[in-house]
């Protein structure tokens, strides 16, 4: 096989509805006019919650209003990422979080596990441990006497939004569950697109098309055997040195040394990517659904993973269910040009005006809320 190069937009390896958030650095000329110096009107509290042994660290904004508010709990792509989800300058939880409080809206943002002040391993936790996670933040709100614990709900984007969904069917009373360009497909069949859609990208044909298929083959072959197998370790480290070292995305999370990676891919987060099944998850909500995509997306493409999620929505016991996609919008819900993550960081805004009106009337009328601005 003759030598492959890194697909621009390829592996996505990190799987089911992954993002680009960290390898695009901002220049430092472009403006991000939605994340304000000016003081607000309200005071960001510290959080700390106890989750199955693990300390996590965060933020909890409540508005200055007489009664209990409702609140939502944010939860963020794939990869380890701070409360803010920061990202060249951008802080889209940031900027969700005031759009909220000004909506009389309380919310709850989080360092991922071993990011900031929150203890643990990301790359160790399962999704399920990420939903387990927020469920312990769900608690921890609804016995917060300013909170009202009837209308907790969760807005993830991306994995997130996947694990918005998890958490919603497993705790007690979720108010409502918003998932933001999350993955509707299987983590192999999430990956096995995004291969197709960096060939199209970036104008591989043919013969050597083909060879990038042929070694996306071999290694999904590797990855879904047995994570325990010291074969499979054996195997992966002989992967990695050699082709497969084509399919590594350039995120700075990835660990750089060769054990680093084998037990990234091999370890709990990233086999949760790969064995994700959208299905029992969505089909199973009963509550209300607020499901959008980005029209640029071409990570999770809407007319794939949002058609997707659509269908599984169809079948399940919600009866409040809204799907809209945001024709401009890129995976991470900023209004873009052309959708790809090479512009990510060089973008002024960090979320879509459009998608910020979509969630901030669609909460509205299911929290029983007055605009506060």
């Amino acid at each position: 096989m003759s030598r492959l190069f890194p697909i621009v937009i390829f592996l996505l390896v990190l799987a089911a509805g992954a993002g680009f958030l960290l390898f695009h650095q901002n220049n430092g000329t472009t403006k991000q006019p939605q994340v304000t110096s000016v003081p607000q009107p309200y005071k960001a509290e510290t959080l700390q919650v106890q989750s199955h042994g693990v300390t996590l660290a965060g933020e909890l904004i409540i508005p200055d209003i007489k009664s209990p508010a409702p609140a939502a709990i944010l939860l963020s792509v794939a990869g380890p990422n701070d409360r803010n989800q920061s990202f060249a300058g951008h802080k889209s939880f940031t900027v969700l979080a005031d759009v909220l409080e000004r909506r009389g809206i309380a919310s709850a943002r989080f360092d991922d596990r071993g990011v900031g002040g929150s203890g643990g391993d990301y790359f160790k936790a399962s999704w399920n441990d990420l939903s387990n996670d927020a469920a312990a933040i769900f608690e921890t709100l609804k016995n917060d006497p300013r909170i009202d614990p009837n209308q907790i709900g969760f807005i993830g984007m991306s994995q997130g939004g996947a694990v918005a969904a998890m958490t919603a069917n497993a705790v007690d009373s979720a108010a409502f569950a918003v998932l933001i360009s999350a993955p509707g497909l299987s983590g192999v069949e999430t990956l096995s697109l995004q291969l197709e859609k960096a060939l199209e990208i970036s104008g591989v044909t043919g013969d050597r098309a083909d060879q990038y298929r042929t070694l996306f083959a071999e290694y999904i072959s590797i990855v879904t055997s047995n994570p325990e197998a010291p074969a499979t370790r054996d195997r992966l480290a002989v992967f990695l040195k050699g082709p497969g070292r084509a399919l590594i995305p350039p995120y700075s999370f990835v660990p750089e040394t060769l054990e680093g990676r084998i037990e990234m891919f091999l370890g709990p987060w990233y086999q949760s990517n790969l064995r994700f099944d959208p299905e029992p998850i969505y089909s199973s909500l009963d509550v209300p659904i607020l499901a959008i995509g980005g029209g640029l997306d071409p990570i999770s493409p809407p007319e794939h993973h949002l058609e997707a999620i659509e269908q599984y929505l169809r079948q399940a016991p919600s009866s409040d269910v809204t799907v809209r996609i945001i024709p401009d919008a890129n995976h991470i819900m900023q209004k873009a040009r052309t959708g790809l993550p090479a512009e990510y960081a060089g973008l002024e805004n960090t979320l879509s005006p459009d998608l910020l009106e979509i969630l901030g009337a669609w909460l509205d009328k299911r929290l029983n809320n007055e605009s506060m601005d």
